[in-house]
């Protein structure tokens, strides 16, 4: 009888570019960005992500992405460092919206939501933000896009920030 030994998966760390990114992360990683960015112009985000969502094969997941950036865009408790859709950096506040996802998708919703509660939102919108952010997992699962587990990224304050308030400027 041979015996199991279980390897120890080492987690990689979040590229500093976005194009580094797998294609789960960089298809979440855009719908955040337009998402954003329509926001900061007052404009509907959904006919983009809708678009967006589609030529990504996962047309379902408009709806969670405009739930999880409307919970992020209430409930903030500071402000949240969102680049341009065309920025080629990948910032520590995204490298975490990414990590959520990435937790929730592999059905581990406490720790999830521990990350968005110590990092990026009100305990109550961490609570809210689970739904979105479990229904894209499971949106992006069946298209098969999945996202790398990797380690956290780490705390810095020289970022520059999105304020979810409407009158932001694009600054890429």
């Amino acid at each position: 009888m041979g015996q199991v030994i279980p390897l120890a998966v080492t987690p990689h760390d979040y590229p500093a570019t976005a194009a580094a990114l797998d294609a789960a992360e960089r298809v979440l990683l855009v719908a955040i960005r337009w998402w954003v960015a329509a926001f900061r112009r007052a404009d509907d985000p959904l006919p983009q992500l809708c678009a967006d969502m589609a030529a990504a094969g996962v047309d379902d997941a408009a709806l969670s992405v405009d739930g999880l950036m409307s919970v992020l865009a209430r409930t903030a408790r500071r402000t949240i460092d969102i680049h341009c859709p065309r920025c080629p950096g990948l910032s520590e506040d995204e490298q975490r919206l990414l990590q959520v996802a990435s937790l929730a998708q592999a059905g581990d919703v406490e720790r999830a939501e521990r990350v968005l509660r110590a990092a990026l939102l009100t305990a109550q919108g961490a609570e809210l933000a689970l739904v979105p952010i479990e229904g894209l997992g499971h949106v992006f699962a069946m298209a098969g896009l999945f996202f790398r587990r990797r380690r956290p990224p780490q705390d810095r304050c020289d970022i520059e920030s999105w304020a979810p308030p409407a009158s932001a400027e694009l600054r890429h």
